[in-house]
C-alpha cells in the first residue's frame, strides 16, 4: 500500500501501466476503486495510470479543513511532484472534475489534458434556493423513504450526490463494479465522519474563483462526457460555453455514475480522445 505525505496528509495512490502519465480524480464520497477495479486494467496498457484517495476518502487521511477544490488541487499537483510526474493528463468524475478544472488554473503548466465524466462546478450550476425549506424537506424524505437518511443540517450540495448514488444503485440491479449506497456500510459512515466532523459543507461553498472568466483561461483540450440524465448537465453547457477546445459527448439513457456502471463507455471516451491528442502531437513534431 502506498501513501505519500502531502501537505501533512496521508496520501493514499497507486500506479499501474508504463507510457504517458494519467492520473484519475474520484468526486465526493468515492475513493480510488472508482476507477482501479474495472477501468485501470483497460488503460494500463498504454498509459501509467495514478489514482489516488482524495483527502477524507478511502484509505487517505481525513484532516479537519482542506477540502475545497483549490486546497485539493494543490493536494493533486503535491502528489505529481512526490511521485516526479512533470505533467499529466487528467481524467476526473463529479467533483473531482472540478478540483481537476481547479488544477488547470492555478498550474496550467503541469496539465496536458482534462477529461470530465459528469463534472459539476458549483459556480457554473448554483444550487436550489437554500431559502426552500418545504423542497428541501420532501427530497429528504424522498431518500428516507429509499432508505437513505439525511439529517436537516446536511449540507445542501450534497443532496444530489445521494440522490445520484441511491438512483444510479437501482438502476444498476447490482452490476458488478458499482457499490450502491448502503445507508449502514462502511462508506456511509467514513462519509458521516467526514461531513460531521469537518469543514467539508462550508469548503465546497467556496468556489474559489472557479468561474466562468477563469475557465476560459484553459487552454488544453477538455472532454465533456455526460449522460443524458444526468443532473449535471448545466454544468456542461456551462462549460462548453467557457472553453476554447472542448469537445462534448452525451450518452442517452446514462446517469452520473455512469463511468462506474457502464466503465466501458468511459474508457472508449478517454481513449479516444487521448489519442486523439496524441496523434495530434505526433503530427506537430513531423512538421
Amino acid at each position: 500500500m502506498a501513501k505519500a505525505l502531502i501537505r501533512d496528509v496521508s496520501i493514499h495512490h497507486l500506479q499501474a501501466g508504463q507510457g504517458p502519465d494519467l492520473v484519475l480524480l474520484h468526486g465526493l464520497s468515492a475513493d480510488l476503486s472508482f476507477w482501479y477495479l474495472r477501468i485501470v486494467p483497460r488503460l494500463r496498457d498504454r498509459w501509467r495510470v495514478t489514482v489516488y484517495d482524495a483527502r477524507g476518502h478511502g484509505l487517505s487521511d481525513m484532516p479537519a479543513s482542506g477540502y475545497s477544490t483549490a486546497d485539493l488541487a494543490e493536494e493533486l499537483v503535491g502528489l505529481l511532484d512526490h511521485l516526479g510526474i512533470p505533467r499529466a493528463h487528467l481524467a476526473a468524475h463529479s467533483f473531482g472534475g472540478a478540483v481537476a478544472l481547479q488544477a488547470a488554473v492555478l498550474h496550467p503548466d503541469r496539465v496536458q489534458s482534462l477529461a470530465l465524466f459528469d463534472a459539476r462546478v458549483p459556480a457554473l450550476q448554483p444550487l436550489p434556493s437554500t431559502h426552500d425549506d418545504d423542497g428541501w424537506r420532501a427530497r429528504r424524505e424522498a431518500l428516507r423513504a429509499r432508505g437513505i437518511d439525511v439529517r436537516p443540517d446536511t449540507p445542501k450540495v450534497l443532496y444530489s450526490l445521494l440522490e445520484d448514488a441511491e438512483e444510479e444503485g437501482r438502476s444498476a440491479g447490482g452490476r458488478p463494479g458499482f457499490r450502491p449506497w448502503k445507508p449502514d456500510g462502511r462508506q456511509a459512515r467514513r462519509w458521516e465522519k467526514l461531513r460531521s466532523e469537518t469543514t467539508l459543507g462550508e469548503d465546497l461553498k467556496n468556489t474559489c474563483g472557479l468561474d466562468d472568466a477563469a475557465l476560459s483561461r484553459i487552454a488544453q483540450p477538455v472532454l465533456l462526457s455526460y449522460g443524458a440524465k444526468s443532473r449535471s448537465l448545466a454544468t456542461c453547457r456551462a462549460l462548453e460555453k467557457c472553453l476554447p477546445d472542448h469537445r462534448t459527448v452525451i450518452h442517452p439513457d446514462l446517469g452520473h455514475f455512469f463511468p462506474a456502471v457502464r466503465p466501458e463507455v468511459a474508457v472508449e471516451d478517454l481513449r479516444t480522445f487521448l489519442e486523439e491528442i496524441e496523434d495530434a502531437a505526433r503530427s506537430a513534431a513531423k512538421d
